[in-house]
């Protein structure tokens, strides 16, 4: 899943010594970052300023293909600006490193990204923050940084193994830390409110997996209630008397009404999409935000155990997998009506 990290201005310059085998990892570093990466940078633009700017002294080849990275970065929401307090300061006559130091020192991300005589100094700096990885780009790609984070690879859950605590430091919070806008995909959601016990409104699993959710969302996004979360569902109309749709489709607004509600969340949406036989919601479902996509095999009926268990309950098997096309999931659920 995503992880925070911050890149030293130095790591776009060239190492004279070996500058194809540098250029080539520092692409390598951009390309894992693109996939899997959030970049850390101060509110004034200094330090992405510096970035860009670096990029333009690289030979051609290497500068058009990192020019297209870092625009990839900043087109999904990867670079993420934040505020620093004077609490922090730092020692160096660069102004853009001495803004990394000072994020680094704040805010604790797992790994800062240097280069070109600046290890020593970062490290030294960083000595009373054990807990930043001082990481050479030429060594990321045997870094904890790397091995833990920037692989991507899909996660299979096996059922009962992980608990609610560990899906929410490995899936969701990583998920959630920096994004500001939340959509989750799951025709049966709605789909729930016409099978037993449960007819006529949303299913207690549902309700329980997504009221975990929001909750985690609302504690540890930056954003908080500011933030848009929202939940798209079906509901298969055929299979319900039309004189009865109207109540359906009331019980499903009513679980909208009481979350925004108990969760003080006004910004809290749920839609519905009318399912025939012909036009149905994705069968796979999906958690998209503005950074990053994932499908989730299972749905969001995640939870093996059932609300009368306390928290952390333990969860189903599930398969989560990176989606590359979202564009196509939601341009899909949007030509269906809404109920």
């Amino acid at each position: 899943m995503l992880v925070r990290t911050i890149i030293l201005p130095s790591v776009l310059k060239a190492d004279p010594e070996n500058q194809s085998v540098h250029y080539g990892m520092m692409i390598g570093l951009l390309q894992d970052l693109e996939k899997n990466g959030v970049v850390l940078s101060d509110e004034t633009n200094c330090i992405r300023a510096a970035l860009f700017q670096d990029i333009g002294k690289l030979p051609v080849k290497f500068r058009k293909k990192a020019e297209v990275l870092l625009k990839d970065l900043k087109k999904k929401n990867r670079f993420i600006e934040v505020s620093l307090s004077n609490g922090f300061q730092a020692i160096c006559k660069n102004k853009p490193c001495q803004q990394c130091i000072r994020i680094c020192k704040e805010y604790s991300p797992p790994a800062i990204l240097v280069s070109y005589g600046c290890k020593e100094c970062t490290e030294t700096q960083l000595a009373l923050f054990p807990s930043v990885e001082v990481i050479d780009v030429a060594e990321y790609r045997i870094s904890n940084l790397f091995e833990f984070h920037l692989k991507q690879v899909d996660r299979i859950i096996p059922n009962g193994e992980w608990k609610q605590d560990k899906f929410e430091q490995e899936i969701l919070i990583p998920l959630f830390r920096d994004a500001k806008h939340i959509k989750i995909y799951d025709r049966w959601i709605g789909r729930s409110a016409l099978q037993t016990p449960d007819i006529g409104q949303i299913g207690d699993n549902y309700k329980l997996t997504l009221e975990w959710i929001i909750d985690v969302f609302l504690r540890e996004s930056r954003l908080g209630a500011s933030g848009v979360f929202e939940v798209y569902c079906g509901l298969d109309t055929r299979k319900i008397d039309k004189a009865k749709i109207p109540s359906f489709i009331a019980s499903l607004r009513q679980f909208e009404s009481d979350t925004r509600n108990t969760h003080s969340f006004p910004n809290f949406k749920l839609i519905i999409k009318e399912e025939t036989q012909a036009n149905q919601m994705p069968h796979d479902r999906y958690l998209i935000t503005n950074q990053v996509a994932i499908s989730i095999a299972r749905g969001f009926d995640l939870l093996l155990d059932k609300r009368n268990i306390s928290y952390p309950r333990r969860l189903r098997d599930v398969t989560i997998a990176y989606c590359s096309e979202p564009d196509k999931i939601e341009q899909a659920v949007r030509k269906l009506p809404n109920l």
